[in-house]
């Protein structure tokens, strides 16, 4: 049995988790806020830590920093539920989980992050996500179907319809390269180029840990993609970013949108995004 702490200031959404949990074997304390929750934190020394990002006070960012600031709680494993993660969780946070959460992904990540921190070891990188045979292979037979670049393009036009975000790509990521599929708005000289090596763009995150991922405002986050020249560069300020999942189950791409404005993006750009994931998939689908 393990020491388990859940943030979350939705009450119905705490309660839920701590059943699961609870049925698992597990000890389980809440808390409703962020302050709430480094108290009880202080006095469980617990296993396990589970925030939700978004909670009045403190959010689950800031507590996450907190938590590894401190040397009883630097290397506590730490999950973070979020409709979409920040990019500077990636640093702090061992696992980040979208909402609305499912169960049983949540019981299943707990327990590996217990069961690697009882053997002394870590969970496995989600970075090696991005070099899994499987994947690539799905990424590859995607890349290798006749081209629709005007109706990927068309699409994209659409999501910025939609979004009332500026700039907007259809991706499909490899192990060192994020390819643009299609796009509207992009810099000039990332069309030309067709894409941006990997570690510019945070599309990383969304493939390698399936994820979706919100900037809000590049330069006042801690944001480890603020100085790539798709940011520094472009200007890039604001960021969304959802996975496009083969029929298999892997990560294949992106849908994305960005801008050079702040707060253009938020978690509403998200849900907007994740409506549009069957559309894109169909498009890039297409044969012949």
């Amino acid at each position: 049995m393990a020491s388990i702490v859940v943030a979350e200031d939705d009450s119905d959404i705490a309660g839920l988790l701590a059943t699961v949990l609870s049925n698992a074997g597990h000890s389980v304390r809440t808390a409703p806020n962020g302050q709430d929750a480094l108290t009880v934190i202080a006095e469980a020394h617990p296993d396990l830590i589970i925030l939700d990002h978004h909670m009045p006070g403190l959010s689950g960012l800031d507590v996450a920093e907190r938590l590894r600031a401190e040397e009883p709680t630097a290397t506590t494993p730490v999950i973070m539920l979020s409709a979409a993660a920040p990019a500077a969780a990636r640093g702090l946070v061992d696992v980040t989980i979208s909402k609305p959460v499912r169960p049983k992904n949540l019981l299943e990540a707990a327990n590996e992050l217990l069961a690697a921190r009882a053997a002394g070891g870590h969970a496995a990188e989600a970075s090696n996500h991005l070099v899994d045979v499987g994947r690539l292979l799905a990424v590859s037979d995607y890349l290798t179907r006749p081209a629709h670049a005007e109706a990927l393009d068309a699409f994209a036009e659409e999501l910025t319809r939609l979004t009332g975000v500026p700039m907007a790509a259809i991706s499909l990521v490899l192990n060192d390269s994020v390819v643009v599929a299609g796009s509207a708005g992009l810099p000039t000289w990332v069309r030309e180029a067709g894409g941006v090596p990997v570690e510019w763009s945070p599309d990383t995150i969304v493939v390698a840990e399936d994820v979706p991922v919100l900037i809000s405002d590049s330069t006042t986050s801690d944001d480890e993609f603020a100085n790539t020249p798709l940011f520094s560069i472009s200007g890039i300020r604001s960021y969304a970013s959802v996975p496009l999942n083969s029929a298999e189950g892997h990560v294949v791409g992106t849908l994305c949108v960005m801008d050079d404005k702040p707060g253009s993006c938020t978690e509403d750009t998200v849900q907007i995004l994740h409506s549009q994931r069957p559309v894109a998939l169909g498009l890039l689908s297409r044969a012949g």
